[in-house]
């Protein structure tokens, strides 16, 4: 289901005025204006947005979803003024009052403001929008200069985004997600469960659970798409800040600057020290923290979760930090490593558990200094998710609590 933004500005002018007449009035437009823009999105989601009673009109069950979803895109676009409205203050210069502020562009403005801000280059932009070189061009220039407040600008003969237009690109993507949601939320109406669903899937946490966890849901809901995006967490937690993700999966740690995102436990995954089966620690039991510390490592980098677990249970102990050979975040690269030195890591066994099964892996029988980190999920607030992230949350949850009836320390 794709919403048209520039029909939005009326459709809640009518439901807050109750007529389109009056709304035509606030908004400086024609009726007939205020009547096409109603059924232009009435087609978009397939029903009626409004009822006719003595009291005007009143929004369907279909247009009360629709209104909730629309004021919280409004909110977005009133932060992102506000916020070019501090930088044009900084810089001496007024702050326009740009269509983009209440999303009163045309869907292919939109589209190319998004694919120039992935792709910073107008030929890509042009290929894959489908349109020509010259049209994209047109649009980056309207849009920069709708604002009095540049958008764009090149350096080093590439165009890229100013702080203004990454701002205004934030506040937008998380705009425009809330209008998909609604879409989401209106199929829901109908019965349907469909939609897109992406997840940000960090190292090592996200397989513990998410495979489980997508392969339920989709069994329920086969009309979903799913989605995951792999990569660190600074990088995934501000794609599901922006709205580009729906839910991120893996081990907790500060959300720093995205304040309002919400984190929860699902269980404590606690981490062993693993090494190949001929490695020479694995042939004496009753080894030690400080005996495996004299080995050489690969391990996740500073300040993830795994590594900052480690190391706070050395420090606590009074150990030394571990001698470091190889920093890496990718399962597969360190298991080859395991595999084909005596390299050792700190990880959870399930990460491992068909090699620790087959007995290529062992886990090192360690008689002290129990290792975990906590296993959950970043969201953004319960209002802002869509019907199939939800869904999928729940499955997580379920498959969570199946991990923690059976979690517990490595034992030696």
């Amino acid at each position: 289901m794709i919403l048209h933004p520039k029909h939005l500005k009326a459709f809640a002018a009518v439901c807050h005025e109750g007529s389109m007449k009056r709304a035509g009035e606030s908004l400086r437009r024609s009726r007939s204006a205020v009547s096409y823009s109603i059924e232009e999105l009435e087609r978009d989601v397939g029903g009626k947005l409004f009822e006719r009673h003595e009291r005007g009109m009143l929004p369907t069950e279909i247009g009360t979803v629709l209104l909730r979803r629309v004021e919280g895109a409004f909110a977005e676009m009133g932060r992102a003024r506000q916020m070019l409205e501090d930088m044009a203050e900084v810089q001496g210069v007024k702050l326009l009052n740009a269509p983009i502020f209440a999303l009163s562009v045309g869907k292919r403005r939109l589209d190319v403001l998004l694919a120039f801000a992935e792709l910073r280059h107008m030929g890509a932009v042009a290929a894959r929008l489908g349109i020509s070189q010259p049209a994209v061009s047109l649009a980056v220039h309207d849009l920069d200069v709708s604002t009095g407040l540049p958008l764009f600008q090149r350096a080093d003969g590439v165009m890229r985004l100013t702080a203004a237009g990454e701002a205004l690109l934030l506040h937008l993507k998380r705009a425009l997600a809330e209008l998909r949601h609604a879409g989401a939320e209106i199929a829901m109406l109908g019965g349907k469960i469909e939609g897109r669903v992406t997840v940000g899937a960090l190292p090592f946490g996200g397989a513990l659970i998410l495979p489980v966890s997508i392969a339920r849901l989709l069994a329920k809901y086969p009309n979903l798409h799913i989605g995951t995006v792999e990569g660190s967490f600074e990088t995934l937690a501000a794609g599901l800040w922006c709205g580009d993700i729906d839910l991120l999966v893996g081990a907790l740690q500060p959300v720093g600057q995205y304040t309002t995102l919400v984190s929860e436990k699902l269980f404590d995954d606690w981490i062993a020290i693993i090494a190949r089966s001929g490695h020479p620690l694995a042939q004496h039991p009753g080894v030690t923290l400080r005996d495996v510390l004299d080995a050489r490592w690969v391990l996740p980098g500073e300040g993830t979760p795994t590594r900052s677990a480690l190391t706070a249970v050395l420090d606590a102990d009074g150990l030394p930090h571990p001698r470091v050979t190889v920093e890496t975040s990718d399962p597969s690269t360190i298991r080859g490593l395991l595999l084909e030195s005596d390299l050792v890591t700190a990880a959870a066994q399930r990460i491992f558990h068909h090699d620790i099964q087959t007995g290529a892996l062992v886990r090192l029988p360690l008689v002290s200094g129990a290792v975990h980190r906590s296993i959950g999920i970043f969201r953004r607030a319960p209002e802002r998710s869509s019907p199939g992230a939800c869904l999928l949350m729940e499955e997580l949850r379920a498959v969570g609590r199946t991990h923690a009836e059976w979690s517990g320390p490595p034992v030696g």
